[in-house]
């Protein structure tokens, strides 16, 4: 059974054992809460996302991938994800339900593949890890921006995107399985049209562009928070503008390059430090701007 502390805080635990961390979250909600209802797309797209991102159904999907190869020897690549997209979670869930006359799963396994309930709860604002994100309709109009996301890519590329829905999904069943998602649009990711990237690793996105193909769930865990920022123009905008793309560092963290050394303190105020025991180095950084000082 999954219980949440006090109005707004969100923690979920369960009263079976072996549940996965994908059913873990903690965090604050805030906000208006707001009832949706998920069509026949969004449900098998959001199962989908959950069992391919589960690691107990890792060898499931190895398995739907061997009975899709003898069911089209010559099955391509392409062909192989779209059915992953379109038949995987259905897949896995005759397969366990018949599977249970011969072996005994875990409860929440046998509730996990049934699929969640359609109606679901969603807020504007969600605290987690630091962060405080905001939905983009909620926050469109701020002075600062919450609503942008950042996922790392399989394939080295990040993908981009925005905030539509905060939203918690819950599953039929005595145990109780409830899980955070955000569902977003995405920027394309595609290299000079959708995206670029400068040799010096800035990433800008199109704002105009998006992803092709309909993904929009992500665990809040697996996302980090990214600021799109407009550059300045004289003109007015046009087709062509990008959005400069800045991660965000999580409040309480503190990147540094600097290696921290243990300071030892000697009792006696009137101690010096040995020369050889102090460090000192000097960082010298490269003009490489063309700015004409004689201007």
């Amino acid at each position: 059974m999954s219980i949440t502390e006090g109005p707004n805080d969100i923690r979920f635990s369960y009263n079976y054992p072996d549940v996965p961390h994908l059913f873990y979250h903690e965090g604050r909600i805030s906000g208006q809460c707001s009832n949706g209802w998920l069509n026949d797309d969004d449900n098998t797209v959001l199962q989908t996302f959950m069992v391919l991102n589960c690691e107990t159904f890792a060898p499931y999907e190895r398995m739907f991938e061997e009975y899709m190869t003898r069911s089209i020897p010559d099955i391509t690549p392409a062909a192989m994800q779209k059915a992953k997209d379109t038949k995987f979670a259905e897949w896995c869930k005759d397969y366990i339900n018949d599977a249970t006359q011969f072996y005994t799963f875990p409860m929440w396994m046998l509730d996990f593949v049934q699929g969640p309930r359609r109606n679901y709860r969603s807020w504007p604002i969600y605290h987690t890890r630091g962060y405080t994100f905001h939905t983009h309709n909620h926050g469109q109009n701020r002075k600062t921006q919450h609503y942008g996301v950042c996922v790392p890519g399989t394939n080295q590329t990040d993908y981009y995107g925005l905030i539509q829905e905060i939203m918690m999904v819950e599953y039929h069943g005595d145990v109780g399985l409830k899980v955070m998602l955000f569902k977003c649009s995405w920027f394309d990711t595609t290299e000079n049209r959708g995206m670029r990237i400068h040799p010096s690793g800035l990433v800008d996105v199109s704002p105009r562009r998006q992803y092709a193909k309909y993904d929009p769930f992500v665990l809040p865990g697996n996302c980090d928070q990214a600021c799109f920022i407009s550059y300045p123009r004289v003109r007015r905008h046009s087709a062509d503008d990008w959005w400069a793309c800045a991660k965000i560092i999580p409040r309480g963290i503190r990147e540094t390059s600097e290696i921290a050394l243990t300071a030892w303190q000697d009792d006696r105020r009137d101690q010096v430090a040995e020369s050889s025991l102090l460090r000192v180095e000097t960082h010298v950084v490269d003009d490489v701007s063309d700015y004409d000082i004689a201007r």
